[in-house]
């Protein structure tokens, strides 16, 4: 087995709520450091647990997980190799083993007083306190860091305790974790790596119950993010069932326990709040998928209301016409321009204020399609048929009100003066995933994608086309995210069009491994042209350095549905070869 070894400066370093309790409150989460061997971990005042290197000449990374690092130090002089483990042993605790050549220390931004007792450092600032002890024997020395939010007192006893847990048990059981995925031998070695490495963070995703979520529920990133996003969450659960069927089921059902009375559901929410917008309609789809893979009717009977309070939702709230085409609700912001899509700067949205949007009608026919094979199986034949003339009625409509045949291209319609916008994204692609693409227009959304002075570029498929005006590298203005590469090869298969769909999934899996490799994360998105590092590009701004997301996100490291959906085309790609 060929585990995750790369270092990757930024990379996340969390608990996972699959070992115990894991909370949006209490939890400590770190990312890796750029300049050593250490977390940063990101308190309300930033703290760093670092490992003080003397007379090592080389380092050899065995394993470079989301929540242990294992790795060999060689000496200098006697070339001996001495063990480093560093691995989360609680939700606000680490536990560990190294040698006095590599001595754990700690230190805070700022000026902040520390506090030594014999073998333990105390930093204790805004109410947080971390405290390091250490028991050192012959060339061994053995740690535990802790973290609480509650008392100085509480984080010493914790690390106290940590102190006498045995390190090659919690080695061993996060190895075990490993061990009980897919395997994935018939693949190169560096596909394997990178495949792990997602499993790894996938892990490190997943919270406890807590606040309004009555499941455990997923989130994008531990940081910046933090909260359970809507679509996020459905893309989450695709791969999340090769980990676990109940987690897969978990991800979705957080999501529906966001749900209000009258059947709205946020884009986002905390355990303790949510926001007042929505997000792309995919749940059915979700569920389906896991109903396909699981068999389990409870799946559809636990969920089948209130996806359809979501649905007539949409459908009350975002149609403001009836026509059956949907509207997102666009924001004046010049940073996020429509939330609601989930493409938050996308030039479509530029200058507008009201659109009738293709993906967004997209979604919505996808979901009726859904919810009608849905109703066929629980046996509800009047909702069969609602469902099924609501697609054809969307279907209609997408293909009389939003295809250009002057361009070839479906477009979103601004609804004030009746004109396309002609902003040609990688939104306009989604007929294929929701089937109501005419097998006509199907043949010239290929041509779109096989030219290279629009879509088919080095790394398929840009967020906006190499030809449109509007094309640069900020995020939904010109780079690959995974989650619409993955939507667009299901659409692609489902048209026939097999030879186009396989191509795009073996680059999107070369380029993915092939940054892996190179900077240790997995990224939000890629850039298209594949000439730069993911971390270069622009996100609502120019990238800065070094890494810090306080300033200004960037590409995200270690992001959520880049890690779900890659295993999953990985094993689509296996199966493929």
């Amino acid at each position: 087995m060929n585990l995750p070894n790369i270092w990757g400066p930024g990379s996340l370093f969390a608990f996972s709520g699959l070992e115990g309790e894991n909370t949006y409150k209490n939890s400590l989460v770190g990312t890796l450091s750029a300049d050593g061997i250490g977390v940063t971990f990101h308190t309300k005042t930033r703290r760093q647990l670092r490992f003080g290197l003397k007379n090592i000449r080389d380092i050899h990374y065995e394993l470079v997980a989301s929540d242990m690092i294992k790795a060999q130090l060689q000496e200098k002089i006697t070339k001996v190799e001495k063990e480093l483990v560093l691995a989360f042993y609680s939700q606000d605790t680490v536990v560990g083993i190294t040698t006095p050549a590599a001595a754990p220390y700690i230190f805070a931004d700022g000026d902040v007083q520390l506090e030594y007792q014999d073998d333990m450092t105390v930093i204790s600032i805004d109410e947080e306190y971390t405290v390091l002890v250490k028991d050192q024997s012959n060339d061994c020395i053995k740690y535990a860091f802790s973290y609480s939010n509650q008392s100085k007192e509480d984080a010493i006893e914790k690390a106290k305790s940590a102190l006498l847990v045995e390190v090659d048990g919690v080695v061993a059981d996060k190895l075990s974790f490993f061990y009980q995925l897919p395997n994935f031998e018939v693949l190169d070695e560096s596909i394997e790596r990178a495949v792990y490495k997602c499993y790894s963070v996938m892990k490190t995703q997943v919270y406890t119950p807590e606040g309004i979520f009555k499941t455990r529920h997923t989130t994008p990133d531990r940081l910046p993010h933090k909260k359970v996003w809507l679509w996020d969450s459905v893309f989450h659960s695709i791969g999340n069932k090769f980990i676990s069927k109940e987690l897969a089921y978990d991800s979705i059902k957080a999501v529906l326990d966001m749900q209000k009375e009258d059947g709205f559901i946020p884009h986002m929410a905390t355990p303790y709040d949510h926001s007042d917008i929505t997000q792309p309609p995919i749940i059915a789809y979700g569920i389906f998928e896991l109903y396909q893979f699981t068999d389990k009717k409870n799946i559809l009977e636990e969920t089948y209301d209130q996806l359809k309070k979501y649905l007539h939702w949409n459908m009350e709230k975002r149609d403001s016409n009836k026509n059956n085409l949907f509207e997102w609700l666009i924001e004046n912001d010049d940073k996020c321009r429509c939330g609601e899509s989930g493409m938050d700067n996308s030039p479509r949205f530029d200058d507008v204020t009201l659109m009738e949007c293709i993906d967004f009608s997209c979604f919505m026919a996808k979901e009726a399609n859904t919810m009608a094979k849905i109703a066929g199986v629980l046996g509800l034949e009047d909702d069969q048929q609602y469902w099924t003339e609501l697609f054809n009625s969307i279907k209609e409509a997408v293909n009389k009100h939003l295809w250009d045949e002057e361009d070839h291209f479906y477009y979103d319609k601004i609804i004030a003066d009746g004109q396309f916008k002609k902003v040609k994204a990688v939104s306009s692609f989604l007929p294929l995933f929701a089937g109501v693409c005419e097998p006509p227009h199907a043949e010239w959304l290929v041509k779109h994608l096989e030219d290279v002075n629009e879509f088919n570029t080095t790394f398929p498929i840009p967020s906006i086309s190499l030809d449109d005006p509007t094309f640069g590298t900020d995020m939904w203005r010109g780079p690959v995210w995974i989650n619409y590469n993955y939507m667009i090869i299901k659409g692609l298969k489902d048209y026939g069009y097999n030879k186009l769909a396989d191509e795009i999934l073996k680059k999107t899996i070369e380029i993915m491994t092939q940054w892996y490799l190179h900077d240790g994360v997995i990224y939000e998105f890629y850039d298209s042209t594949n000439t730069v590092s993911p971390c270069q590009l622009y996100r609502k701004g120019p990238a800065i350095e070094p890494y810090d997301f306080r300033i200004r996100y960037q590409s995200i490291r270690d992001y959520g549905w880049s890690c779900t959906l890659f295993p999953v085309m990985v094993m689509e790609y296996a199966l493929m070869r």
